[in-house]
């Protein structure tokens, strides 16, 4: 299981460099700045975790921040060194951080632009909308998928028994979306004000003046 899951972890990291994400990284001094400035604000936050049962820990996230300011592409790419980071400090096993990197990383991330890109063809194109639905609801979702995702990962491991983890660590679920849903809404809210071109699945034109 753990050797599929790196394979996996790795086929997507490979997948994120198609259609020129090198070349366009490299010609977009914002685009590094937001990159690597967000992967060393989020990664010094990941290390703020409560520890739990052997392998899991909760901690924010602000991976949906970090996807509406980068895009999808880019989220995974930041959360590489993200991941390297918190596996260095927490000391995880190497054939631990697959499932790391698809439980906290790709699985929030494709929440949070899955959801972004039904509300943006579905709902009218309004700030409100883009902070409510975008940020706060689709973090509370990815949070929660997040602990779904890295519980069946520790059952199916046969680390912890059933008891264990609903007791340790998905009873404690539903009281960090909240937080998280703050978080990243007081996140965005704050760049939609000040620093719109932060994000780029923003646009002033669409969402403020839509004429």
């Amino acid at each position: 299981m753990a050797l599929l899951l790196n394979i996996v972890a790795l086929c997507i990291l490979i997948a994120t460099w198609v259609n020129d994400s090198w070349r366009i990284l490299r010609s977009s001094r914002l685009l590094q700045h937001l990159l690597f400035g967000s992967a060393a604000v989020i990664s010094f936050i990941w290390l703020f975790s409560a520890k739990l049962e052997q392998g899991l820990s909760i901690h924010f996230l602000l991976i949906t921040t970090l996807t509406l300011m980068l895009g999808f592409r880019y989220a995974l790419l930041a959360g590489v060194a993200i991941i390297a980071v918190n596996s260095f400090a927490n000391s995880y096993p190497l054939n631990a951080i697959g499932a790391l990197y698809i439980s906290h990383i790709v699985i929030p991330a494709a929440v949070t632009y899955v959801a972004y890109a039904v509300i943006y063809h579905r709902l009218p194109r309004h700030p409100f909308v883009y902070i409510f639905l975008n940020a706060f609801l689709a973090a509370a979702v990815a949070i929660a998928m997040t602990q779904l995702a890295h519980a069946a990962w520790a059952l199916m491991s046969d680390r912890l028994t059933p008891k264990q983890i609903w007791e340790n660590y998905l009873m404690i679920t539903p009281l960090v979306m909240f937080p998280e849903a703050l978080l990243n809404g007081m996140a965005v809210t704050l760049m939609v004000v000040y620093r719109p071109n932060w994000l780029v699945t923003f646009n002033d034109k669409q969402y403020i003046d839509p004429n």
